[in-house]
This record gives C-alpha cells, structure tokens and sequence, in this order.
C-alpha cells in the first residue's frame, strides 16, 4: 500500500511539473524556415531540447510560428503541424518526440537503458562528443533495425542494452548536428557530431545589424582567429595575415607590439589614408597616429577577439559612408556563454632569433679589402678587435603571454565574460622590451520577458614598451669591424662617447659619423607607454507586442592617452651627431591624448508577409565626436630647455543619417538598398555634406526547384552590388582653414640661450571634399557536398574620384607653392577566389584546407587639371635629402618606380654611371623612367589541419607576387665608402666588395629586385588531454614554430615590405614557442 501511494505521488509529481513545463509562456516568431531551424531557435529561447529519431521526424519540412506569450505546448504544436503518427512528451529539458503509440527511449530507461529482444544480445556503451571535443547532452542514439535506444547524459555517455547481436550500426541524431550512421564496435565508442551547416545559418556582424551567411548580398568575409594554429601573436591583426582573399597585412616592423599595414582591396587613396576603417564592438575607432606607438588596435588582446567580419564591396561598407572607401573590419569580442561557468587559461613561452643577418666584411676582410679600394691612405691605420657588430646587438628573445578568462550565466538571465591578459615579449635586438596588460570584461542581462536586452563592454590596456632606435640596423651593418665596442679608457665617464668607442677627430669628436650602435642600445633610454579603454553600451528594446519592431541605442567610447620619453646623458655618441651638436643630452617628453565618443540612436524592422515576402528595414542616427592633444618639450638632462615646446589640439565631429533596406521573395530573390548621409566639420560648409548609397541582389540558386534536390550542390548564391562610398581621413582636422606647421629643428631660431621654433603657415583648399568611391562587384558563393567543399569568387569595378593630390599654384595666391586638392582619378579592379575544403573526415581523422587567391590592378587616370605627357608626383623617399625613388603617374599603377635604366657590357657587368638613354644609346645622362611597381599583383593564403583523435597539426602560410623591391640597403653602398675624408672607416655588403659600384648610384634600377615570395607562417602541432577530473576539464598542449621559412629570389633580408623601399628594417624573428591552454 505504502509502495502504491509513493507511485501515486511521484506521477503525480512528475504530471505537475509535464504540466507546468508545457504551461510555459514563450515568445517565438519565425516563417517559412525548417522545422530543424525552428526547433533550434526554440532551443536557444527555452532551453529545451527535442530529442527524436531523424526517421521520425521530417525536419527538412518548413514550418511557421508566431506565438507571443504563448504556452511551450502551443509552439511545440506549432512547429510540429503536418507530422503525422507522432506525439511528444516533456520530460525534464526534453522534448522526446516518438512515434504515436510507441514509448520513447527516454521514457523506458531513465538511464538510457531499453528493453531487450529475445534472442542473443549484447550492450553497447559510448560516449557522444561535438566538434570541439566537449561532451554532448540528450543526443539520441539508436540501434538500427530495432528498437533499442537511449540518450546520452550530463557527460554524453550512453548505454544501450539489449542491442541484437546481428546489429551493425547506431544511428545518431541531435538538433544542428548531421544525423550520421556509425558501425558498431568492441568496446567504449566514441563518436564525434559535424554541426549541420547546411541547417545552421552562421550568423554574420555587418553595420548596425547581422545577417544570416546565406542571405548576404554584399562581398563579406567572417572569420574566426585560429585558436590552435597561431603561434606567439601580440597583435590582433596578425590573425588575418593570409586568411581573406582581397586582404593584405604586412607588419611594419619585427619589433614587438608592433603594427602592421592592412590594406583590402589595395586601398583607394594617393595622398589621404588607405587604412581600412575598424569598428570595435560597434565602436568606429580613430585611425590617426599614436604618439610613441604604431598599432592602432596594439591594446586589443587578441585572445579576447571572437570573430574579425571583413566588408569589402560598397553594398557591405556604404553603411558607413565616409569612412568606408578602404573597407571596414569588425571586430567582434567574445561574450558570456550559457549554463555553469567556465574557465580558460592559456599560457604561451616563446623564444625568438633572427631568421637572416646581412652578409658584412668580417673584420680580417675588412683589413684585406679596404687598401684596395681609391681613395684609402696607405699608411691608414686599422683597429685590432674583431667585432660581429650585430651579434653585439642581436640576442635570443624570451617571451610569455598569459591569459585567463571566465565565461557563465548569472541566473539564466545575464551572459557574462571576463577576461585577463599579460604579455612580455623581449626583442631580438637587445634592450628592447614590450609588456601589455588588458582586462576585458561584458554582461548582457535581458529583461521584461527577454524584451529589453542591454549589452555592456569595457576593455582596458596598458602598453609598457621599451623602445630602441630602429637605425642600429643600418648601422650595425656598416661599423668598423675592426674597432672595439668600448675604449676601456680609465676617464670614460667624462670622456666624449662615455667610454663607448666613437671617432675622433684629435680632441673633438667627428661631427658626421655613424653611431655606434651599441652606445646607440645601452646609453638612449626610449620609452613609450599608452593607456587606452575602448567601451560600449547597447540597448534592444523588442516593443511588446510588436516584437517585429526593435529600438536600439549605442553609447561608445575610446578613450587613449601616450606617453613617450627619451632620455640621453651628456656626451654620449649620439648626442654629437643629432640634438645639438655639442654632447648636451637630451630629455624629450611627449604626451597625447585622444578622445572619441559616439552615439548611434537606429531601428530595426523584420516581418514575413505571406510566408514568402521577407521584408526588413533599418534607420538611425548617429553622433561622433573625434578630439584629439599634443603637447612635447625637449629638455638637457638638467633641466634646461633645448627647443621650444610644441602643442597642437584639434577636433571633428561627425552626423549622420543612415538606412537600410531588404527584401527577400520566397528565400530565393534577394535586395538590398542602403543610403547614408554623413556631415563632416572637416570640410566648409558647401562641401559638409555627402550622399552615399548603394544597391545590391542576390539570387539563391540552389534553392530552385531544378537544383533544390540536388545530392551533390548544397548551395549556390549571385551576387550583385553597386555602391558609393567616401574617404574623409584626410590631412588634418582643418584642412579648409588656414593652419600653421612646426618648422624642422634645423629652422630653429637661437634668441639669448634658447633655440625657437618656428612655424610655418599650410596652403589651404576652401573648396576641398572628400574622395569618393565607386565600386562594382558581382560574387558567386558555392558549396558541395553538404559544404565538405566551399567557397566564393568576386570580380570587382572601382572607380575613385576627387582624389587628392599636391599640385603647383601660381605663386603668391596661396601660403605655398604647392597645393592639395581634389583633382585626381584612379581606376582598380581584381578578382578574389577562396575555397575551403575537407577532404577526409572519418572517425579518428580529419583534414581540412583552404586556400584564398587575390588578383589586383590599379591605374591612375588623372592628376592635375590638363594632364601632359610624363607628368608625375614624386613619392617614395629614400633619404633625408630630398631624393625620391618612386611616382604617381597617368596611366601607370600608384608606387610605381622612378629609376634610370642600368646599362650592362655583353657580359651581363653593370657599367658604372652608364644608363640606357631614351634613343636606346648609353651617356652618363640619367634619364629617368616609370616602370615596375612596389604593389604585388596577386596575394595566396594557404592553411591546413589534421586531427587525428586527440593529436592536432596545423600549417598555415601566404606569399604575394609581381612587386618589384628597391634593395635600398645595397643602392646605398658603395665601395669608396668603407674611408672618408675626415678619417673614419665604414664596413659594407661583401657583395659590394666583390660587385659595387665605386660610387653610389641611387637612381639605377640596377637594385631593383623582384619582391615574389610564400612565406609558411606557422606549423603547430599539439595534443588534447580530456576529462582530466571530470567531463568538462582538457588540456591541450602545443608547440609551435612561426615564421618557419621564406621562398623568395629576393637578395634582402626579407622580401615582404609594403611600400616596396628596403631600408634599414627591424628584422622579423623565428619563434619556437610552447603553449598550454587549460578549460574546466
């Protein structure tokens, strides 16, 4: 009896709560999706999980639901309409669906156990596991053939007794995963679940919205940065080297911390900023220059970062208007996540060393060679030290970066994610260091029935680096190998140099000498520390009932003040080549500090109309404010002032008005309209304001009724865009006002003890505008096989006019001779392929490759108001006085170079100051002529993985080819170099000894060098450690080599320089490197 009333309570118990679970009010509006999707978004409102046999359930089918505050039941029902012999039942977070009449598999075992067929059988036991490895709940798995079943629990074990013995395979089905069959083995199976891409749309973050992949009508990349396979990477923007077709990222420097130039689609500009517009977590960031630093995004870590969405054509980036002529990158932070919290950290050790070093005269060569060359005395006097000056400041880096991070739901209702990083990285050349500390922190609580969300960001860096003058390079390469690095002198702390060997001229130091470059590293201590937060609060208001209508506000900031100090002691070296002159040292302190608050107010509206009509619009307004100080003075070390302080302070605004329209008939016809009006104070009042529209369409092929079956297509998608975009990153803050610039040092004033600086006044276009761009862009997007193979092809139109460039005006019109003003054109066109692909996907063993391709072409059209015949703008200089290597041209590609052609004797031998004349004769005469560019024709990106069971490898690499490079560092050497005339000796290239010119010979194209080349970035190879305490704890290990090798015919130290003028750069190291990432 006791037994029977226990029964009676505990069904009782478990009615109530099947009763108060189906009773739950829900909001879900969606139409004409797949029940699959619908079920999916169901899952992610609720948390409820529908558990079925695939053979039950026709998810394929499309289905339509509008339910505001409805019972869990009701949508339920609604989703499952039109499937027949099926019923339902909640149990727990389940929604186990069968076959009318027939008992889930849930229902007859709680722990996953059925009952058995009479005959021979036997128990099967795995466990079900996703794509990343992590455990998966409430996957249903089957027997095939009977009716034996079960489903996985919290650790995504399952158990099936009573298995036929004759059974061969299990089917496995979960919601946004692939149902698959899997043969039966001996043993504890584990099987790994594919997300169904063809089901789950990946949504995509573009301007003031996002969008699901597939109906993207614009040229737009997603990418998420390569968790395993990316090496010691300090900054952000070296997750997309090689990885987007239509992107290059070249880094400026191999110093850490260090920035990079990004440039999509070659960029749009001459003379005003190509750099791409990059918005942070909705936060449209200042591109200008940061006082002491060269990356723009340095502060952001790059673990923190979720994805990096890439808007190239005008239909994606004229949402942004004038900002968007050089394509927009978003970055996108990583959020909370649901359920219990979770940890990561993540530690990297890393040591670096120079990949090549140039190839010098030793020292004993140096003595052997040096009397031969004219000029050098007889009886010229050699030191006795044998010094490697570069070994003296090269070294083997060490470096660490640490990272740690929570992510959870507090209540169900508030994704939260916090995050701590710390980087140090040491340099290969010696004394130079950076450190970074960033916190990263987010919530998005929702409210009033998941009505109200509010989404709160706040990042926050420091960036501690100490910095070195980049000119050891160069002049570690041409120092005297025969001299000592110190004197040894008993006097060095009073004496001129400080004890650090330098040149003499009896008593007085050389007034023109190459410093030494150890003196250079150990006696100037350059220091530059940023602090920055960059934050954001977004409000979505779903106005209740009218859940298709939703407000929106966003309120951002950035907020980055720099500080850079130098310091040098009286009488070093350097101080009698630069400062004054005279050994006073030097104390330079420069502050500047930025400012950039936003406010975006816009509306979003989305309804089905007839189940086939899709509409949706958006409308907003938006508020930026740039403001930006500067303030520097320049000290002798006790305190007196050298040079007049400088300050400057500026600031813009900018308004805007912006929409956005789509349309979609039957999910197969797309269009999409955007217009954006942006006024800028840059400009005068008749030019403030500009129009920038765009247009784009899409056909959905595969969705058609003659493909719509097809086993072999899974999607195929045209694309059409048109569209305008502007370019108002231009000059100054003022370019239409009279303005005034500080003058060089050298035209500093000496009045009483104190040198002045002067000023000098800018020239200035009242009726100056922005640059505007027109683009043309048809794409297609493919996929097979279920998208084992996938990817997408564009062919792209620009067109850009009222380019800015500098040209000669009639003298006294004007502050300056010359003038910049919108007067240019230019054409660019291009075609970029990316295709990803998995080859192999098995049980164990799994290869995926992908590969990107960009072709790209740019003509400059016009540059002055009557363009004659060879025409140019220099640009491209190679030294402090005045000398350009490169132009723009009529007709030829922007940095196109400017050299005289070398003339060679029938031996293929230079002919020293001999250059091929215009007539095809050979003078001295140096004509000059355009041909060759410093821009590479086409880019490759290549990356590739293998998992095979808990072992992962992973090669990414990217090259770029038909750039030409000006060997700078060879063109400015030559052999009467090595003995001045003032007495000191220099080293040079041991191909200079063996083939240099006698005298230098800037202008011949004798150094110009193809610049083709495939660099392989990364190879990792690592091993995940799973379940170490309980079912949600792994640990992956990993090492890793960046910066692997160079393919390239280059002579340089390294071909990959953008501006295609190789000076004295910062080499890139190779880093070997250990990593460990822990998850609990």
């Amino acid at each position: 009896m006791n037994n029977y009333k226990r029964a009676i309570i505990v069904a009782s118990a478990l009615l109530c709560l099947h009763l108060t679970a189906v009773a739950q009010q829900v909001t879900l509006n969606v139409s004409n999706v797949t029940v699959k999707q619908a079920m999916n978004q169901l899952r992610q409102k609720t948390g409820y999980t529908f558990v079925f046999s695939s053979v039950d359930v026709n998810t394929a089918r499309k289905a339509s639901v509008k339910a505001s505050n409805e019972s869990l039941g009701n949508v339920i029902e609604q989703i499952l309409k039109g499937q027949k012999g099926i019923e339902y039942k909640i149990e727990e977070k389940n929604i186990v669906i069968t076959k009318a009449g027939k008992k889930s598999a849930a229902t007859k075992s709680r722990a996953t156990q059925v009952q058995p067929r009479v005959g021979s059988t036997r128990r099967i036991t795995g466990q079900i596991l996703d794509e990343k490895g992590e455990p998966m709940i409430g996957v249903t798995v089957m027997a095939k053939g009977s009716g034996a079943g079960a489903i996985t629990d919290l650790d995504g074990n399952f158990v099936l007794d009573g298995v036929p013995a004759d059974a061969s395979d299990l089917h496995v089905s979960y919601i946004g995963y692939e149902a698959k069959d899997v043969a039966i083995s001996s043993g504890t199976m584990r099987i790994k679940m594919d997300p169904d891409n063809k089901q789950l749309d990946e949504v995509v973050v573009v301007g003031y919205g996002t969008v699901k992949k597939t109906d993207l009508t614009g040229s737009v990349s997603a990418i998420k940065p390569d968790e395993f396979n990316r090496g010691a990477k300090s900054s952000a923007q070296d997750a997309l080297v090689g990885k987007v077709a239509g992107v290059n990222v070249v880094s400026s420097s191999g110093a850490p911390g260090s920035g990079s130039t990004i440039r999509i689609r070659s960029g749009a500009s001459l003379s005003a900023s190509n750099d791409p517009l990059i918005v942070i977590d909705g936060v449209p960031v200042d591109n200008s220059t940061i006082e002491g630093g060269s990356n723009l995004i340095g502060g952001i870590n790059p673990n923190d970062i979720e994805t990096f969405t890439v808007l190239k054509d005008a239909s994606a980036t004229a949402i942004y208007g004038s900002r968007a002529s050089n394509g927009v990158i978003v970055i996108t932070t990583k959020k909370g996540s649901n359920g219990a919290p979770k940890f990561d950290y993540s530690a990297n050790f890393a040591l670096s060393t120079t990949a090549k070093r140039l190839d010098v005269l030793t020292a004993d060569e140096f003595r052997k060679f040096a009397p031969t060359v004219t000029g050098v005395p007889e009886n010229a006097a050699f030191g006795t030290a044998s010094t490697d000056w570069q070994d003296q400041i090269y070294r083997t880096a060490f470096g660490m970066d640490h990272n740690i991070s929570m992510s959870g739901n507090i209540k169900k209702k508030a994704p939260v994610r916090v995050s701590l990083g710390y980087t140090n990285q040491d340099g290969v050349i010696r004394t130079n260091n950076y450190k970074r500390y960033t916190f990263d922190g987010g919530i998005a609580p929702k409210f009033l029935q998941d009505h109200l969300s509010l989404n709160v960001n706040l990042k926050a860096s420091y960036e501690d680096n100490a910095r070195i003058d980049e000119g050891v390079v160069g002049n570690a390469m041409a120092y005297d190998p025969t001299r000592p690095v110190k004197t040894g002198s008993a006097t060095a702390a009073t004496d001129p140099g400080l004890g650090y060997f330098i040149w003499m001229n009896g008593n007085a130091p050389m007034a023109i000498q190459t410093d030494n470059p150890v003196a250079q590293l150990e006696l100037q201590d350059m220091r530059s520390r940023i602090y920055r937060s960059i934050g954001n609060m977004s409000v979505n208001y779903k106005v209740h009932g009218f859940e298709d209508l939703q407000l929106n506000m966003n309120l951002g900031y950035d907020v980055l003040k720099s500080k850079y100090n130098k310091n040098v002691p009286d009488l070093a070296g350097m101080m009698y080549t630069s400062n004054m002159k005279d050994g006073t040292g030097l104390a330079y302190n420069s502050k500047q500090d930025k400012r950039n608050t936003l406010l975006d107010l816009y509306a979003n509206y989305q309804h089905t109309f007839g189940k086939v009509h899709d509409f949706s619009a958006m409308v907003g307004y938006g508020w930026q404010h740039f403001w930006k100080k500067y303030n520097d003075t320049s000290l002798s070390p006790e305190g007196k002032e050298l040079f007049s302080p400088k300050h400057s302070e500026s600031e813009y605004y900018l308004l805007s008005l912006y929409g956005r329209l789509n349309y979609t008939l039957a999910n197969r016809y797309m269009v999409t309209a955007t217009l954006r009006s942006d006024g800028s104070s840059r400009f005068a009042k008749g030019n403030r304001y500009g129009y920038f529209p765009s247009v784009a369409l899409g056909w959905k092929i595969s969705e058609e009724k003659f493909l719509k079956d097809n086993e072999v297509l899974t999607s195929l998608k045209l694309r059409l865009s048109y569209g305008q975009t502007g370019q108002q990153d231009i000059i100054n803050d003022y370019p239409y006002m009279t303005t005034f610039t500080v003058s060089y040092p050298e035209s500093s004033y000496l009045f009483g003890d104190t040198w002045y600086t002067t000023y000098r006044p800018n020239g200035y276009d009242r009726d100056i505008k922005w640059e505007t761009t027109t683009t043309w862009n048809a794409g297609l997007d493919y996929g097979f096989l279920n998208n084992r193979i996938y990817g997408s092809v564009d062919v792209y139109k620009r067109h850009t006019k009222d380019l800015l460039n500098t040209i000669p005006v009639i003298s006294g019109v004007n502050y300056s001779a010359v003038l910049t003003t919108n007067i240019g054109e230019m054409d660019n066109r291009g075609v970029e392929f990316s295709v990803n692909a998995v080859p192999v996907d098995t049980k164990d063993f799994n290869w995926s490759v992908g590969l990107n391709y960009t072709w790209n072409d740019s003509k400059i059209t016009k540059l002055n108001t009557v363009d004659s015949e060879g025409s140019y703008v220099e640009t491209g200089a190679i030294s402090g006085t005045g000398k350009f290597v490169e132009c723009f041209m009529v007709g030829k590609r922007p940095y196109t170079f400017y050299l005289a052609k070398q003339a060679y004797d029938e031996n293929g031998k230079p002919l020293e100051g001999q250059y091929v004349q215009p007539d095809g004769t050979v003078s001295t005469t140096e004509p000059r002529y355009a041909n060759k560019c410093a821009l590479p024709k086409s880019y490759l990106g290549f990356n590739t993985q293998l998992t095979y069971k808990n072992w992962e490898l992973g090669i990414t690499g990217h090259g770029s080819f038909g750039n030409y490079i000006y060997n700078y560092v060879e063109a400015n050497q030559y052999q009467q170099q090595v003995y001045s005339d003032q007495g000191n000796f220099s080293n040079i290239l041991k191909v200079t000894a063996e083939k240099g010119f006698q005298q230098q010979q800037l202008y011949s194209d004798y150094f110009l060098q193809r610049g083709d080349f495939f660099r392989i970035d990364n190879i990792t190879l690592g091993y995940t450690f799973r379940k170490l305490w309980n079912s949600n704890s792994s640990l992956r290990l990993s090492v890793a080599v960046q910066n692997v090798c160079t393919i390239t015919g280059y002579s340089g130290i390294d071909p990959e320089i953008y501006n295609g003028i190789d000076r004295d750069v910062y080499p890139r190291p190779r880093t070997f490197s250990l990593s460990a990432n822990l998850n609990f």
